[in-house]
């Protein structure tokens, strides 16, 4: 009985530990983080414990300046596409960046359209956005966006160091913990803790990379010239695939026709023939007995006749 009321006294304490971050009051020794507020239970730990010790957590002096996320959208018009794309390449390795994706399509006749996603340096940007405005003939498009995420960012890095915070004191508290019970609630912040601490610093990572590495969208269009010689819209080589078309597919008409008269036809033509053959024999064999009878009914009445006459 006694043993049973110290456990729920010590699950108690354990509670008052991790809602109000004092020590224990059975013990002398203090830990750093300390919440204003009481809160009920373990599992009720949120946002304003988060924000104490992100205060508590110290001077975010060492975060960059501003991060700003460029983007860009750029349609040009150009005399080779291909030529074009080459140039492009070299700038992008120089500027120390990558083409992200290649797509390359055909509008109409002789038009190929090719659409480039461009990764470089952020330090980089305008320089690369000034040397593919030079590889134009004509710029028809051109956008630039920019987002600044330096104020997420720091959020973000204070929750981050509040959650490692909180991590290392559930942690303590675990170790200090010797009822089952207690133990397992405190693992149960623990594990919900550490799932936060992994998606804010996944965060972190992918506005690092975004404000790191520019993205530019770029278009290219062949010019006017670069498209094929027609005259009054008459395109020999257009006649000529045409009738080869054609050709091929009267050839394929009579290949099927012949398969068809081989394999299906002359099959059906053979087994009807056969048919009729057979039918017809028999009606011959029918009739010629029936001929046949008559015949040797004609041939005994006429000597009977012939007595009769005599």
């Amino acid at each position: 009985m006694g043993r049973a009321i110290l456990r729920i006294l010590y699950l108690g304490v354990l509670v008052m530990l991790v809602s109000t971050g004092c020590g224990a009051a059975e013990r002398d020794e203090s830990l750093s983080f300390e919440a204003p507020e009481p809160l009920p239970a373990v599992g009720a730990v949120a946002e304003k414990q988060v924000e104490v010790a992100a205060s508590a957590s110290g001077d975010l002096g060492d975060l960059p300046e501003r991060m700003i996320v460029y983007t860009a959208d750029l349609a040009m018009v150009v005399a080779d596409t291909d030529a074009a794309q080459h140039q492009i390449e070299v700038v992008v390795e120089e500027a120390g960046g990558y083409i992200a994706s290649v797509e390359s399509y055909t509008v109409s006749e002789g038009v190929r359209r090719t659409e480039l996603s461009l990764r470089v340096p952020a330090e980089a940007f305008n320089s690369t956005m000034n040397a593919l405005r030079k590889m134009a003939l004509e710029v028809t498009r051109e956008s630039v966006s920019t987002e600044d995420v330096t104020e997420e960012y720091v959020d973000l890095t204070a929750r981050l160091r509040a959650l490692e915070a909180k991590a290392a004191r559930l942690e303590e508290l675990m170790e200090r913990a010797e009822d089952t019970e207690a133990v397992l609630e405190v693992y149960r912040e623990l594990s919900a803790t550490q799932v936060e601490i992994e998606q804010t610093k996944g965060r972190m990572q992918y506005l690092e990379r975004q404000s790191a590495m520019a993205t530019i969208h770029v278009q290219l269009t062949p010019d006017e010239l670069a498209r094929p010689l027609e005259v009054a819209g008459w395109r020999p080589q257009g006649t000529v695939k045409h009738a080869i078309e054609s050709l091929i597919k009267a050839f394929q008409f009579l290949i099927d026709a012949l398969i068809w008269l081989i394999i299906w036809v002359l099959p059906v033509a053979v087994f009807l023939g056969l048919l009729i053959f057979l039918f017809v024999k028999l009606l011959r064999l029918l009739f010629g007995r029936r001929k046949r009878r008559q015949k040797d009914v004609v041939a005994e009445g006429q000597p009977d006749n012939e007595e009769q006459n005599s």
